[in-house]
């Protein structure tokens, strides 16, 4: 019985993710925020030479960390009350902290200029609540970035 409570909630936990993560393939703003990772053509690559499956990885790991637990640990706590516009006080402390961890493989102006991106995937996870949406605007920045496709 208690087998099946915990298979039945992960399997509704995964159905969740995997719905809302569709559904905000159909907004407008995740393709904005899409488009703004083309910003990655224009700063120099990266020293360093990463797989697609890697970085899709790396990816979902920062999100896990970043959004699901931090992110939304911070916004459980403050009640989901703090907001500066669309933004909550969470994606704040999130991408700052995102932006911190940086620090210890880039440069100090490449680790802020992570910071923007992060306030980006922060939205779409207020949005959504979906690792999905976020891995794969995550990992698109990260493509654009790593291989800039030239």
């Amino acid at each position: 019985m208690v087998y099946d409570f915990i298979v039945n909630r992960i399997l509704k936990g995964i159905w969740y993710q995997f719905k809302w993560g569709a559904i905000s393939l159909t907004d407008p703003i995740f393709y904005l925020f899409l488009s703004l990772g083309f910003f990655g053509l224009y700063v120099p690559e990266p020293d360093i030479e990463l797989s697609l499956g890697i970085l899709f990885l790396k990816a979902l790991f920062e999100e896990f960390f970043f959004r699901f637990l931090l992110q939304e640990g911070l916004d459980r706590l403050l009640k989901y009350r703090w907001k500066l516009g669309p933004l909550s006080l969470a994606n704040f402390l999130a991408s700052l902290a995102f932006s911190c961890i940086h620090l210890i493989h880039q440069p100090v102006n490449w680790a802020l200029l992570t910071f923007f991106p992060s306030l980006a995937f922060g939205y779409i996870w207020q949005r959504y609540r979906s690792l999905v949406s976020v891995t794969i605007l995550h990992f698109a920045y990260n493509a654009f970035l790593f291989y800039q496709f030239m």
